[in-house]
């Protein structure tokens, strides 16, 4: 009876491939590929905005491609991301800082790969079901859907240093009737570097002396720190030995005065000296939005200038500022 067993292991073998294919025919009409997380890493000013795309599988469809019925029929999609650790406010996406207490906008966006048509989400709203669908795991023509996270510029400058992060979920439903759904979650994490910068210093012209009366001048400039507090370290330095503050001409040197205003009061800075504490920076952009928040002043002594060789004397003046 070889023939008979031949066949009942041959049989055996059929069963156990239906069997295989049971759990495909029993899965839902909707269907999406996994989304990796969305890490930007450190943020800095001259990047500007930051801006990230992951696509993905979206199937809809009525029935079962692997049957031949007529109505197995690939449907639209709509699409809805929520936030899974409730830091999204109203209709806006966030990341919150690992304090709590302060967050950061983001713009998420979702394109039809097939259509082209690229739309910006809300929070827990769902799009209209119609982006187009594909078989599972969309062999065909690859990828049909795109979701894009972008980070504003002016967000991350005006932002607390610190890791900013987000969970969420983008779900797909779809189907026969629209309301078969299938999910995928996805973090996005950014980080804001402690910042402080100095801008918009111009050179300082003291004029004449007229043979009498002290020689000064100023300039205003701008402090940007990225801490609602606003506060920060200033220093200066000059080009004479150990620092010193000089103007100078064919080797003779002049000395000069200098002080510092965050818009408290004029506080004198000691070339090569400790830092000054100050306040009062801009925290929403770089260059505080054109305008300025601080000033410095040169000055040189009436009894400097009375005994000086006549000539044209220069020196250079540095300010540096440190997160504080």
């Amino acid at each position: 009876m070889p023939p008979v067993r031949g066949l009942a292991r041959a049989l055996l073998g059929v069963g156990l491939l239906l069997a295989g294919l049971l759990p495909l025919l029993a899965q839902g009409a909707v269907a999406v590929t996994p989304l990796s997380n969305f890490d930007f890493g450190h943020w800095s000013p001259g990047t500007g905005q930051l801006t990230a795309s992951r696509d993905f599988c979206a199937v809809s469809v009525v029935g079962n491609r692997l049957t031949a019925n007529n109505d197995n029929q690939l449907r639209e999609f709509g699409a809805k991301v929520e936030s899974l650790d409730g830091s999204a406010s109203g209709s806006s996406f966030r990341l919150a800082h690992v304090d709590g207490g302060h967050f950061l906008n983001l713009e998420l966006r979702l394109r039809d790969l097939r259509s082209g048509v690229e739309e910006v989400l809300s929070p827990n709203v769902g799009t209209a079901t119609d982006k187009t669908g594909d078989e599972l795991g969309c062999p065909r023509g690859g990828p049909n859907g795109r979701l894009i996270v972008r980070l504003l510029g002016s967000e991350l400058a005006g932002a607390r240093a610190g890791v900013y992060t987000g969970q969420f979920s983008l779900e797909i439903n779809g189907g026969s009737n629209g309301r078969d759904t299938d999910s995928t979650t996805f973090v996005i994490r950014v980080e804001i570097p402690d910042l402080v910068r100095i801008s918009s210093l111009n050179d300082i012209a003291l004029g004449f002396f007229p043979g009498s009366g002290d020689l000064s001048g100023s300039d205003a400039l701008c402090v940007y720190r990225n801490d609602p507090a606003g506060a920060y370290l200033v220093e200066a330095s000059g080009q004479g030995a150990g620092q010193a503050f000089v103007v100078a001409k064919d080797g003779v040197e002049l000395p000069f005065a200098v002080d510092y205003s965050d818009g408290s009061g004029w506080r004198s800075l000691t070339a090569g000296g400790a830092p000054v504490a100050a306040g009062n920076a801009h925290a929403a952009a770089t260059d505080c939005g054109g305008a300025t928040n601080a000033s410095v002043r040169v000055r040189i002594d009436e009894t400097v200038l009375a005994t000086a060789q006549p000539g044209s004397y220069a020196g250079r003046l540095t300010l540096t500022v440190a997160p504080i």
